[in-house]
């Protein structure tokens, strides 16, 4: 990546702003900011906002054949996701928890005695990598496909079946958004979300980033 200046008159001062690639994540009552080498994560506790900033290790960085063409693509989704998941994790742990929170159980208990908390944290991880993408490319995928394939009782056309599959998938997926919109702690995110995107937005401007001017910008991504 290059270093770009741009210059630009405001209150007949210039100004240079070091420009770079950068996208996000929304969190649990914060976000996640991502550029080249490094990601911080900023969280609105209780106490407070929290930000916690660290360089980022690339997988394919230690094993260079994972940077190869074909298969980087699928390694850094992985990655991103692993990445993601931790980031969530950590900004649960500041979440107000409600009255009356049960114990852990015992198998909790018994995972903790036996693995210790960094392993049961990779387990979760893993764990939750592995549903996400099963519960993605099944919903949104293979369950389309699937009932595409019944346009062939009727008919022969790949057109019509191509068509019928499209339209299932972008039912299933805008359907599922407008239902989990619906619930209020993901509604809460998905705010954070376009707070995310008016950030980007007021950054890629060369604007300063403040309140005032990020509020103006949009919230929906190009």
């Amino acid at each position: 990546l290059k270093e770009k200046c741009f210059i630009y008159t405001m209150a007949d001062k210039q100004s240079c702003a070091f420009r770079t690639t950068i996208g996000g994540q929304a969190l649990i009552e914060g976000i996640l900011m991502r550029g080249p080498e490094k990601q911080a994560i900023v969280v609105r506790g209780p106490e407070g906002l929290v930000i916690r900033e660290e360089e980022l290790k690339l997988i394919r960085d230690k094993y260079p054949i994972l940077g190869l063409p074909l298969i980087r693509g699928s390694v850094t989704f992985l990655d991103s996701m692993v990445k993601g998941v931790k980031a969530l994790m950590f900004s649960a742990d500041f979440y107000p928890e409600e009255a009356g929170t049960e114990e852990p159980s015992k198998f909790e208990q018994w995972l903790d005695r036996k693995l210790g908390n960094e392993k049961v944290e990779k387990l979760v991880i893993a764990f939750s990598v592995v549903i996400a993408v099963a519960f993605s490319v099944g919903l949104f995928m293979l369950l389309p496909t699937f009932l595409a394939s019944f346009v062939e009782l009727w008919t022969g056309s790949i057109l019509l079946r191509n068509l019928v599959d499209a339209l299932l998938r972008i039912g299933l997926f805008m359907g599922y958004l407008i239902l989990v919109s619906r619930m209020k702690d993901i509604r809460r995110v998905f705010s954070y979300h376009g707070a995310e995107h008016k950030t980007i937005f007021c950054y890629e401007k060369g604007l300063e980033l403040t309140v005032e001017n990020v509020r103006p910008q949009p919230k929906h991504h190009p």
